[in-house]
Order: structure tokens, then C-alpha cells, then sequence
């Protein structure tokens, strides 16, 4: 018996290996093919079902275009996951992903107009516990550092995904736009944000039609002058009336191109032409902002756009919005991540609020404000030394303290 056993824990562990690897090789349907095999063998093994949906998911929205794809699809990869908690409830990652493909159907609902559809999908991924207390809070805490009417680009799927379940479902901060910049080469959402019953739209000089046949554009690099109101040259003091954006192309070959993602974000630029206030996500890729960075203002877990550039100035952190963002009654769920982990996630909620921390340490410090970095101190040995990244935890706090 203890034989039979140990050989049918060698063929799983053998197919899940091989599996890992093709996957790593980005060959999502061999990845699949082997995990499945491994299911054959052992149909109780969380880790089977999980690598499942994990792997069916990437398959259909990260490799080429997925022949018959429809919602079956879709619900096999929810099974797979389903599966996943049933054999251990706790299984982060599984909510995660779950909410991942909640959040993609969500998008597929957008593009059909069903928005009911898109808040019962948010509403399916809360009821397995895909939205726990520590990521409402973050969601909040983001959402609230955005000014009224604002335009918010988000990047990856769980600020996405977070943002919109707290506007659809909960009917939290409606009056932001939240965009995620990838989406923006999808003729459909660029057509919702410009026209939507869903959400604050946008500001487009672009016609439908132009919208629809959206293409790589031959581009060379080229600097755009949007001129600025008065009263932010007041604000900020500039000796100039136009703010100037040096655009690169993002595609490079034979010739040179614009993606359409940085071709449509230089039309939301222009059209809004700072009417409304423009804000990004913490861990936002460079490469989308095609050299907005350099004019952003850290608020702790967003960055504002600033028409000029802030490197090396006084605007590069907004010391008040991080000090608003350092307040104790902020954390007050963070330390419910110990028993909602989700490990794939929970390091960014974590690094976000660290990172605030040591900023405004860094500020007190260089003013001679000593007795305020040992308020710092006591709030993150009180809120943020859990044990969930022990050694990070710790090196924070260090960096804290020096």
C-alpha cells in the first residue's frame, strides 16, 4: 500500500513539475495538458486545481487569441478555483485569480453594456471573499486620495479590480474615472469612457469612427505644448503658460510607431487639457506613461499629474497627503490580512503603506521634526509588525528609524 501510494505521488509530482515548466516556457496549453494529467492521477490535490484555473485563465487573455472562446470558458477556469477553496478555503492566490477572472468577465460585460452582469461578476468574487476587509481599505484610502472629478489610470488587475467593485457595487467615489491604461488599445473601452452610462466619461475631440479604426501611428519623437490655465501657474508659480511633453514612440521597427494605448492616453491629456485633475497608481509601469512620470506628485499610494516637471522640487511628494494617509483609524482592517492573505497581492497593500512611512520619515528628518518619526515608529510597530514579511517588516522599520 505505502508503494502504490508513493508511486502515484511521484507520477502527480512528475506531471505537476512538468507542468510548472511549460508553463514557465509560456506554453499555456502543454502547461495545461500536464496538470490535467496530474488531476487524472490525484483528483485531492488543491494545487492541481489551482495551477488549472491559473493557467486556463492566462491562456485565454495572455497568449494569442483563443479559438471558440466564450463564458464556458470561463466558468471551467471559476470551477477549477471553486474546487481550489473547497479543498482548503484559505487558499489566497485561488481568490485572487478568481477575482481576476471575475474582473475580466466584468470587462467583457462592459463591452456588451450589461452592466448588471459587470457588478454580479465583482459581487460573485466578493461572496468567496475576494474583496477581505484590508483591501476594501486600501480601495478607499486610494480612491480617497483622488481629488473630486478626477481621472484615475490604474495598472494591473487588483487596483482595477478593487476601484471598480467599490464604484459598481458599493457606489463608492462614482465621480472618479477610473481607466486602466492597457485597455486603452480596445476601441470599445476608449468608446465607453468617451460616451459611458457607467462611469464619469471622459473628454474626447475624437470622433467614433476614428475611435474604431484606432492602428499603430507612424510617430518620431515630438514635443506637445498644452497650454495651462492661470490659475494653476498661480498655484504652482511657473514662468511658462504651456505645459511641454516630449512624445517618443513606443513602437520601434523599419519604421516608428505610437501604440494606440500612448496614442489615446495623449488624447486624453489634450482633450482634458487640465480641467480635471489626472492621477495614476502606485507600481504603474513607466513605459505606459511615455514620460508623464516626471511630473507626477507622490501622494503615498497615487501619483497627481503636475504640469511641469517636479524632479528635485517641492512638489515631488505631496508632504500633506502623506501625512493624511499616516493616521492610525486608516489601518484599522490591515491587520485582518494575517487570516485573508493573498500572497500575490498583499505584498503591494504592504509596500504601499511601508513606503509612505519611510518617505515622511525621511521629510521629518531633514526638517529636525525627531519626536514625529517616533510617532511613525509607534504606528507601524502597532499596525504593520504582524509577521506577514518578517524580514521585510523588519528592514523597513529600520529605515524608518535611521
Amino acid at each position: 500500500m505505502v508503494i502504490i501510494v508513493s508511486k502515484i505521488f511521484g507520477q502527480t509530482e512528475n506531471y505537476k513539475q512538468l507542468g510548472l515548466d511549460a508553463f514557465d516556457n509560456e506554453n499555456y496549453p502543454l502547461a495545461i495538458s500536464y496538470m490535467q494529467k496530474a488531476l487524472e492521477i490525484n483528483t485531492n490535490d488543491k494545487e492541481i486545481y489551482y495551477y488549472l484555473g491559473y493557467y486556463i485563465h492566462y491562456n485565454a487573455y495572455d497568449s494569442k487569441p483563443l479559438k471558440g472562446y466564450d463564458l464556458n470558458y470561463s466558468d471551467t477556469v471559476l470551477y477549477y478555483f471553486s474546487k481550489t477553496l473547497e479543498l482548503d478555503p484559505n487558499y489566497g492566490d485561488a481568490k485572487y485569480f478568481y477575482t481576476a477572472e471575475c474582473g475580466a468577465n466584468a470587462i467583457n460585460s462592459l463591452q456588451q453594456k450589461d452592466y448588471e452582469n459587470l457588478r454580479n461578476y465583482y459581487k460573485k468574487s466578493f461572496e468567496i471573499g475576494g474583496f477581505p476587509k484590508w483591501i476594501i481599505e486600501y480601495g478607499k484610502l486610494l480612491l480617497n486620495q483622488v481629488e473630486k472629478n478626477g481621472i484615475l489610470f490604474t495598472h494591473g488587475d487588483f487596483q482595477l479590480n478593487i476601484c471598480w467593485y467599490l464604484q459598481f457595487c458599493e457606489n463608492y467615489r462614482t465621480d472618479i474615472s477610473v481607466i486602466p491604461l492597457v485597455l486603452l488599445n480596445r476601441p470599445f473601452f476608449v468608446k465607453e469612457i468617451k460616451n459611458s452610462e457607467l462611469f464619469q466619461p471622459v473628454k474626447l475631440r475624437i470622433s467614433d469612427d476614428e475611435i474604431f479604426n484606432m492602428r499603430p501611428y507612424k510617430w518620431k519623437e515630438t514635443t506637445i505644448n498644452i497650454p495651462i490655465p492661470n490659475n494653476l501657474i498661480t498655484d504652482y508659480k511657473l514662468d511658462t503658460d504651456y505645459f511641454s511633453w516630449t512624445v517618443s514612440p513606443d513602437l520601434k521597427g523599419v519604421r516608428e510607431y505610437l501604440s494606440c494605448e500612448r496614442a489615446f492616453l495623449l488624447e486624453i491629456i489634450e482633450s482634458n487639457n487640465w480641467e480635471r485633475p489626472i492621477y495614476w497608481t502606485l507600481g504603474m509601469d513607466n513605459r505606459y506613461l511615455g514620460g508623464l512620470d516626471s511630473c507626477g506628485s507622490y501622494k503615498g499610494l497615487i501619483y497627481k499629474l503636475l504640469p511641469f516637471n517636479t524632479f528635485g522640487t517641492e512638489y515631488e511628494q505631496d508632504i500633506n497627503s502623506l501625512k493624511e494617509l499616516v493616521k492610525i483609524d486608516n489601518f484599522k482592517d490591515y491587520k485582518s490580512i494575517l487570516e485573508t492573505n493573498q500572497p500575490r497581492i498583499s505584498g503591494i497593500v504592504f509596500y504601499a503603506y511601508a513606503n509612505t512611512m519611510i518617505q515622511l520619515a525621511k521629510y521629518y528628518m531633514e526638517n529636525k521634526q525627531i519626536d514625529k518619526i517616533d510617532n511613525l515608529i509607534d504606528l507601524y510597530e502597532s499596525n504593520f509588525k504582524i509577521g506577514l514579511y518578517p524580514e521585510y517588516e523588519d528592514r523597513y522599520l529600520n529605515l524608518i528609524k535611521e
